[in-house]
């Protein structure tokens, strides 16, 4: 794989130009690690006596220590025309939108001298003129169309077609680029160890501008939006099962069951039916509650608090959390029965629970099951009905693609798992604190959070820090932090702070960033099948950024 700068592009840039997308994925895959790619570089170039300033930008430079530099000028587009009568080169989109775009050969030819004059300026090749360059490294250019095999029109003198490359050559780029480079060398006697030199010496000059990366606020901001796109879609499995009054919807992690769930109860309610939205948990059933706050007809929240509001709090507790007992107050009582009830994290339900709610829906009411079974971290068996249609959602819309990559280990459902969505950051796993360690794990607690929230511009309320452990066993409720405020397991997040919580307390629920740490939880650690469930939920609450701290007794099982 070659050395790419930057490593990864922004999902919004390659939405906005195809063509340079696909061609930098391309070469970071087929090139191997001799290779050295810089994506869209520009350079600021000095006069040299005698002659004037030579700025250039191009899409792309290749190094290779033996071959030499090539310069790639790209253009996309699923046509591409030159008129040789006006000199002019139009190119058309996707959207059959037609473009003028620059001469490309002109670009590209431009370019080289522009970064000869360029290298002149490197730290060790001051006394090396433009000439001295040429004559002693191979340095050649060529262009890509990466959506055609062929131009229309003919094309002009300059474009040879040994520096023409079509998306056929794209399945060969190595062969192809050192045959473009071969071409220029013209047995030229080139000096192998100056092409070394430079190879090297590029680097070091280019490399730290496009390994700056970008605040993580910017790119949550940039990643929303792709989200937001991507829901919008999602929403029209709703139309799937409008005329469908039972189903029972398997999703993965992120792929926007609790979304559906929210919107099939919005749409439910609306059409004056009394609609029931419930869960378990009861962060995700405050959720619950805030959205039907202000609806019609909408009644939600998490189990046994909604439980007890049907006996308006005068049921005891030792009836309420015990599953028998509840069922024969609730059948012996008279409750408004509901036209439509949409379970959310079905799996957390036992069979006892699931019967209760099914005996609250009116006789020819609508009842929809959102479900996971990777996430049975709640209860160890699934009573979801066998008897009414199944539908998978099997594509992840809310993880970034680094994200999934980190989750996806830890499904064993047998389900081919899908993406859609932002590329993101790199998933950071730090190296292992001692599980006995208290104060280790705060101080590299308090660096984590110290980078996301200076050197990042994150925001508090960003950030969620989740344990594997219960509440009880959980090391997190003494951690302080100077000028940093934190909500330790409360339902609500207070203002301004970080949110400190279980896996098994925050499921189905998200966050921008997410910190996972104290993962030798003992139950997890002793059941094989827990464990990955237990890292399935707590990694894929992470909507932007995962940083996962693993422990000196759980880094040899641990999977990244």
């Amino acid at each position: 794989m070659a050395i790419m700068y930057p490593s990864a592009l922004p999902q919004t840039f390659v939405k906005k130009d195809r063509g340079e997308g696909k061609l930098f994925q391309l070469l970071k895959e087929q090139l191997n690690n001799d290779w050295i790619v810089y994506h869209s570089v520009y350079w600021h170039g000095k006069p040299s006596p005698g002659s004037k300033r030579r700025d250039g930008e191009t899409d792309f430079i290749c190094t290779h220590p033996k071959h030499g530099i090539l310069i790639i000028e790209v253009k996309g587009g699923v046509f591409i025309t030159f008129d040789p009568i006006t000199s002019l080169w139009t190119s058309t989109d996707n959207d059959l939108q037609m473009h003028d775009i620059t001469n490309p050969y002109h670009q590209a030819r431009s370019n080289k001298y522009a970064l000869i004059q360029a290298m002149t300026q490197l730290p060790g090749w001051h006394d090396f003129n433009d000439d001295q360059i040429s004559h002693n490294i191979n340095i050649g250019y060529c262009v890509v169309f990466t959506d055609v095999n062929r131009i229309q029109g003919n094309l002009p003198f300059e474009a040879k077609k040994e520096f023409t490359l079509f998306d056929y050559h794209c399945q060969q780029l190595s062969k192809h680029l050192v045959g473009v480079l071969d071409y220029f060398r013209e047995d030229k006697p080139f000096s192998m160890k100056l092409t070394q030199k430079i190879h090297q010496d590029l680097q070091k000059a280019y490399a730290p501008s496009f390994v700056l990366d970008r605040k993580l606020s910017h790119w949550i901001s940039d990643e929303e939006k792709i989200v937001l796109e991507l829901t919008e879609e999602q929403y029209r499995f709703l139309d799937l099962i409008r005329y469908i009054p039972r189903a029972s919807i398997f999703g993965c992690a992120g792929s926007g069951k609790t979304l559906l769930a929210t919107r099939k109860a919005h749409i439910s309610s609306s059409k004056n039916l009394r609609t029931l939205l419930v869960c378990y948990n009861q962060i995700l059933g405050e959720h619950f509650r805030k959205f039907a706050f202000d609806k019609e007809n909408l009644i939600a929240g998490n189990f046994h608090p909604f439980i007890s509001d049907q006996f308006e709090g005068s049921l005891n507790e030792s009836v309420l959390y015990n599953d028998n007992a509840l069922r024969e107050a609730i059948f012996s009582k008279e409750i408004e029965l509901f036209d439509c009830i949409i379970i959310d994290e079905a799996q957390d339900f036992s069979a006892i629970q699931l019967e209760i709610l099914l005996f609250l829906l009116k006789e020819n009411g609508m009842i929809y099951y959102f479900w996971d079974a990777n996430q049975k971290i709640i209860q160890a068996d699934l009573y979801i009905p066998k008897d009414i249609p199944p539908f998978v959602l099997d594509t992840n819309l809310r993880n970034t693609k680094y994200i999934f990559d980190a989750v996806k280990p830890h499904y064993y459902q047998g389900i081919t798992l899908n993406h859609r969505g932002p590329l993101g950051r790199k998933v950071s796993i730090t190296d292992p604190v001692d599980h006995q360690n208290k104060a280790e794990l705060f101080s590299r607690l308090r660096s984590e959070i110290n980078k996301l929230l200076v050197n990042d511009g994150c925001k508090p309320k960003d950030i969620t820090i989740i344990t594997m452990k219960s509440v009880s066993r959980s090391l997190l409720r003494d951690l302080t932090m100077e000028n940093v405020r934190f909500t330790f397991f409360e339902n609500e997040c207070a203002e301004n702070s970080i949110r400190i919580d279980t896996n098994r307390r925050f499921k189905g629920m998200e966050s921008n960033i997410v910190i996972a740490c104290e993962l030798d939880d003992e139950r997890s650690m002793a059941n094989e099948e827990l464990w990955h469930d237990m890292c399935y939920v707590s990694f894929s609450r992470a909507k932007n950024h995962l940083i996962i701290i693993p422990t000196d007794n759980t880094i040899d099982r641990f999977i990244p």
